[in-house]
């Protein structure tokens, strides 16, 4: 009877082990996020090995005070975020207190609806948002990735740096968006009342009251031409002749009798 090769066993769970320790030493060192297939060809191994050795380290760190992260197939080592606080302390978090609300907007967009293009982030703020990106990628926090839609156009996503301020372990940590949603309550516009609303009806009466009243302080056109009337029959005070007048009048008459005879 044949007995197992414990030898082999164990010579693959050394290697096994090995592989995971170089790993971590690697990734600890690089200080940025890698690819299986990157560190396959590092290390001059299969990828599928370098897939079940990073498997074996995420499980390996998932208590530790650094912690493996996974974003998107791109591996990179992290502090726990339970340790967050005190981290945070440490660094003094300056970076999250010099982030404005529209920079923080944008964040937030781009970190649910990844890989996103700028001609979408814009549209669905309203306004040009060429300033909050800049100062996302100066800081880290996102990245340009090519557009496989349109080579003359980037996209862009969230990096690890932005899951390590954060503290989380992946994208797929975020809160659920429709749960945040819940959590918001909109401004309600306030609607008119049925009391405070106008009914056309009085507003119809309210407009043949104001016309009967403005009729009633002018006069009628008929009584207007009777006074115009009156008022021409009327000799004015300069049409008015003085006695003096009339005697001189007289004289005239009668200078003008002289001369016809």
């Amino acid at each position: 009877m044949d007995l197992p090769n414990m030898n082999t066993t164990d010579e693959e769970k050394q290697i096994t082990n090995s592989m995971v320790n170089t790993l971590e030493a690697i990734l600890f060192v690089a200080g940025k996020p890698f690819r299986p297939k990157e560190l396959a060809k590092i290390l001059e191994v299969d990828e599928t090995t370098i897939i079940s050795a990073l498997e074996m380290l995420l499980a390996e760190k998932k208590d530790a005070g650094v912690v493996l992260l996974n974003n998107n197939g791109e591996y990179q080592l992290s502090t726990n975020s339970k340790y967050s606080p005190q981290v945070k302390n440490f660094l003094n978090a300056e970076l999250r207190e010099k982030l404005t609300d529209a920079t923080v907007e944008v964040l937030a967009i781009i970190a649910y609806r990844q890989p996103i293009s700028k001609a979408e982030i814009e549209a669905i703020r309203g306004v040009n948002s060429q300033y909050s990106l800049r100062n996302l990628l100066i800081r880290g926090l996102i990245e340009k990735v090519s557009n496989p839609s349109d080579a003359r156009s980037f996209l862009y996503q969230t990096t690890t740096e932005f899951l390590m301020h954060l503290g989380l372990g992946g994208v797929k940590d975020l809160p659920e968006f429709e749960k945040l949603i819940e959590k918001i309550k909109l401004p309600e516009t306030p609607a008119l009342s049925q009391e405070a609303q106008p009914e056309p009806v009085n507003i119809a009466l309210e407009a043949v009251e104001n016309t009967d009243a403005q009729s009633e302080d002018q006069p009628p056109l008929e009584s207007a031409q009777e006074q115009a009337e009156a008022d021409k029959a009327v000799p004015h005070e300069s049409d008015k002749k003085s006695p003096e007048n009339e005697e001189d009048d007289g004289l005239d008459d009668d200078e003008e009798d002289g001369d016809e005879e």
